[in-house]
C-alpha cells in the first residue's frame, strides 16, 4: 500500500503497525482496516509528514487520528496507558496518560494476539505480552490478569468469543474461568455495544472461513454465562424436546445448527425463528403457533438491542412467515398469494426454510420452499402484476365508475390478489368488469 511506504519513508523507525492487521498477516490471511501507533502526538506526527497526508480527528482524548492519503486511510494512536474508575465493567477509562514505548502500550489491551507490533522501517515484529506463542498455540489470552483486563470493560467478554469463534482458537484456561466469574459485567454495556459485537459473532465464519465459528461463538457464549444479560430467552429452549419425526435436536441445538446452516445475513432471523417455542409448550401444550409467537418476541429483543426499525420488520416478516406451506399442503392459488405477499423477501424466507430443515438434523432441505421460487418464475413469465401501482385500473377509473372512497383500496388490493391466481384475466377491462362484484362484496363484509 502507497500510504504505508510513505509512512515508512518520513517516520518507519517511530511508527509500528499494530493489532488485527498484524495479527492476521501472520496468519496468512487478507489484512484489512489497517492501526498504526506511535509515540508522537497526531500534531507532531502531522508535522512530520509534511503535509503529504488529511488528518481527521476521531478520538482526540486519547489521540486518535485518521489518516488519509489519496484513497487509503489508516487510524493512527498515540502510545498510552489508561486508568479505569473503581466501578466495574466501565468501557471509558477516566485516566488516559500517554507513553514513549509500545511495551507500555501494549499491556493496555486486551489480548496477547492484538498487541502485536510490526516496525515500519524493517518489519521487525515486537510482542511484549506472548502473542506469537498463543498464535503459534492457536489460543486467546489476555495481556494481563484477566480479572484486570475483564473488570476494565465488559464488552471484552463478547470480544473474547468472537477472536475465538472466528480464529477457531481455544481460549486459554485462566481466561475462561474469570470470563465465567466476570460475566454480569456484560450487564453494564449499553445495548448498541452489544448488539455490533454479538452481530459479529453471528457472522464469524465470514471473515477467516472457518466453518464452524458461528455454531462454537453461540456455544461459547451459554458456556461462559452471557445469554442472561442480553438474550435469556434463547436459554428456554435447552432441554425442549421436539417431535423425532422431524427433529434431532432440542429448540436450542436446533436453533443454533439453523443459524450456522443460514446465510449472514439471515442469521438473526435463524436465531430467532424459534424463540416462542418453549414459551408455547408451557401455554399451549404443543408449537403451533410459534411462528407467530417468534415474531412477536423478536420485536422485543430486537427492540432492547435498538436494532433500526427496518430491521426489526424485515426480521420478523421472515420468523412470521418461515413455516409457511410447512407439510406442502396448500393449494397451488394459496401458494401463489403467499409469492405475491412476499415478493420482496421471498428469496429470504426460503433460505431460511432451507436451513431451518438443514438444522433439524434430518433433512438437507426444504422441496416445498423451492416450489415457491418456481411460482414466483412462472408468475414472472405469466406477467402476473406484483403491486397495486402495476395494475391497469387506477383510482381514478374507481370514482368514473361510483365506487366508494372508503374501499377503493381494498378493491385495488383485492384486484391484485385475483390477477394472480394461475390463469386469470389481467387486461384492464377484464379486471374492471370484476370492480362491481368485488364492491358488492365488501359492502356486505362491512354490514357484518
Amino acid at each position: 500500500m502507497r500510504l504505508l511506504e510513505v509512512l515508512k519513508q518520513k517516520a518507519g523507525d517511530d511508527l509500528y503497525l499494530v493489532g488485527g492487521a498484524v495479527r492476521d498477516e501472520l496468519l496468512s490471511y487478507p489484512i484489512s482496516d489497517l492501526d498504526v501507533a506511535g509515540p508522537f502526538a497526531p500534531e507532531q506526527l502531522e508535522e512530520k509528514l509534511g503535509g503529504l497526508f488529511t488528518f481527521k480527528d476521531v478520538n482526540p482524548r486519547i489521540g486518535t487520528v485518521k489518516i488519509t492519503l489519496d484513497a487509503e486511510n489508516c487510524e493512527y494512536t498515540r502510545f498510552r496507558k489508561d486508568s479505569y474508575p473503581l466501578l466495574s465493567g466501565r468501557h471509558r477509562p477516566d485516566g488516559v496518560s500517554f507513553v514513549q514505548t509500545l511495551e507500555e502500550d501494549a499491556f493496555r489491551r486486551d489480548f496477547t494476539i492484538n498487541a502485536l507490533y510490526k516496525r515500519l522501517s524493517d518489519g521487525r515484529i515486537f510482542d511484549p505480552t506472548g502473542g506469537l506463542d498463543d498464535l503459534k498455540r492457536k489460543r486467546i489470552r489476555t495481556t494481563r490478569a484477566p480479572e484486570e483486563v475483564f473488570s476494565e470493560d465488559g464488552l471484552r467478554l463478547l470480544r473474547l468469543v468472537r477472536f475465538a469463534a472466528s480464529l477457531g482458537f481455544e481460549i486459554e484456561e485462566k481466561t475462561m474461568a474469570a470470563a465465567k466469574k466476570y460475566a454480569p459485567l456484560l450487564a453494564d454495556i449499553s445495548p448498541e455495544r452489544i448488539r455490533e459485537e454479538f452481530m459479529k459473532i453471528l457472522t464469524a465464519d465470514k471473515r477467516y472461513g472457518v466453518k464452524d465459528a458461528v455454531f462454537r461463538g453461540l456455544e461459547m457464549l451459554r458456556e461462559i454465562g452471557l445469554y442472561e444479560f442480553f438474550l435469556p430467552e434463547l436459554l428456554e429452549g435447552i432441554g425442549v424436546t421436539q417431535n423425532s419425526k422431524y427433529h434431532r435436536y432440542d429448540v436450542y441445538y436446533h436453533t443454533l445448527y439453523t443459524c450456522q446452516a443460514a446465510p449472514p445475513e439471515l442469521r438473526l432471523a435463524a436465531l430467532l425463528h424459534d424463540i416462542a417455542k418453549p414459551l408455547c409448550v408451557r401455554r399451549d401444550g404443543n408449537m403451533y403457533l410459534h411462528s407467530a409467537e417468534s415474531a412477536v418476541m423478536a420485536e422485543t429483543i430486537m427492540r432492547r438491542l435498538r436494532f433500526s426499525k427496518k430491521e426489526i420488520e424485515r426480521v420478523c416478516e421472515l420468523v412470521r412467515r418461515h413455516m409457511f406451506d410447512f407439510n406442502g399442503e396448500a393449494s397451488e392459488n394459496k401458494k401463489r398469494q403467499f409469492v405475491l405477499q412476499e415478493w420482496d423477501l421471498l428469496e429470504e424466507i426460503v433460505a431460511l426454510k432451507h436451513a431451518d430443515s438443514v438444522g433439524t438434523g434430518c433433512f438437507t432441505e426444504n422441496g416445498f420452499a423451492t416450489r415457491l421460487l418456481e411460482i414466483k418464475k412462472e408468475m414472472k413469465e405469466e406477467g402476473v402484476f406484483v403491486s397495486v401501482k402495476q395494475l391497469p385500473v387506477k383510482g381514478i377509473d374507481l370514482v368514473r365508475l361510483g365506487v366508494e372512497e372508503e374501499i377503493r383500496a381494498d378493491i385495488l388490493k383485492t384486484l391484485l390478489e385475483r390477477q394472480a391466481v394461475r390463469g386469470a384475466k389481467r387486461d384492464k377491462e377484464s379486471l374492471l368488469s370484476e370492480t362491481e362484484r368485488i364492491r358488492k362484496e365488501i359492502l356486505r363484509r362491512n354490514e357484518k
